[in-house]
């Protein structure tokens, strides 16, 4: 049984599958962000009933906080649902809707005592395996559209980003680009070191994700670090490195840092 001597130094409030919108996590029955948001809240009483008010303060206040949410916005809710989103919004208020909770939400994390985070847009979607699976049009390439789609609502984010680093004194808010270097994996896999891209490791690599893909499923491959994807929709171990080795030395490099 953990309690809070073991999360004191760091926690994980993350429920995979969910999105900003609420709608999204009700598809697959996992936590919503407003809920996560609330067992943040307890987190920082507990901590302080533990530390005490003031050296909890100051951890939650010097924490980096990483924040990676969006993508499941589109492909799990907007562009999957029937008479869902897609029927209320067209794409382009979709993205202002999620960016009106991203805001909302990165500002109470704010009046919380949160002062460092490292924002990460959303994927080239429409590489993902599971996108390329059912666009027959284009022989099972990348849906264009869907990765426009990201590249768009990227910018209104590194939008709010920026906007809210000049309302909000101290914040120390940085938009993590993870599209770029991603795109760049699944369009030259050799120079990575990877053998293959449009597929996932796990099963046919087609389709499966979750508790469909473990090493047990048929056809699995014995090698992941081959692959860029390891289902067909979450990356390998090794291009999750590739990608955190990229972000920290583009934040070296424009000089952000969290001090």
């Amino acid at each position: 049984m953990y309690n809070i001597s073991d999360f004191a130094s760091g926690v994980c409030f993350a429920s995979a599958a969910t999105g900003y919108d609420n709608a999204t996590a009700d598809v697959l029955k996992v936590i919503p962000l407003w809920k996560e948001l609330e067992y943040y809240k307890e987190y920082q009483d507990k901590l302080r009933a533990y530390l005490g008010v003031d050296k909890a303060n100051e951890i939650l206040s010097e924490a980096l906080y990483t924040i990676s949410i969006g993508t499941n916005d589109f492909i799990e809710n907007y562009y999957t649902i029937p008479g869902g989103r897609s029927s209320q919004f067209t794409v382009e208020q979709y993205q202002d809707f999620l960016i009106g909770i991203a805001e909302d939400f990165l500002k109470q994390l704010y009046h919380l005592g949160v002062r460092k985070i490292s924002l990460t847009g959303i994927a080239p979607m429409g590489c993902l395996p599971a996108q390329r699976t059912t666009n027959f049009l284009d022989n099972h390439g990348c849906n264009e559209e869907y990765n426009n789609v990201a590249l768009q609502f990227n910018g209104k984010l590194r939008k709010v980003v920026s906007k809210l680093n000049k309302e909000l004194a101290g914040f120390k808010l940085v938009f993590a680009d993870g599209y770029s270097i991603l795109l760049e994996i699944i369009r030259n896999p050799s120079k990575f070191g990877f053998e293959v891209a449009d597929v996932g490791c796990c099963g046919t690599g087609t389709f499966e994700a979750g508790i469909l893909c473990n090493l047990d499923a048929p056809f699995t491959c014995t090698d992941a670090t081959k692959f860029v994807f390891w289902d067909s929709i979450h990356p390998t171990e090794k291009t999750y490195k590739i990608i955190s080795d990229y972000l920290q030395m583009y934040l070296k490099m424009h000089s952000y840092e969290f001090r």
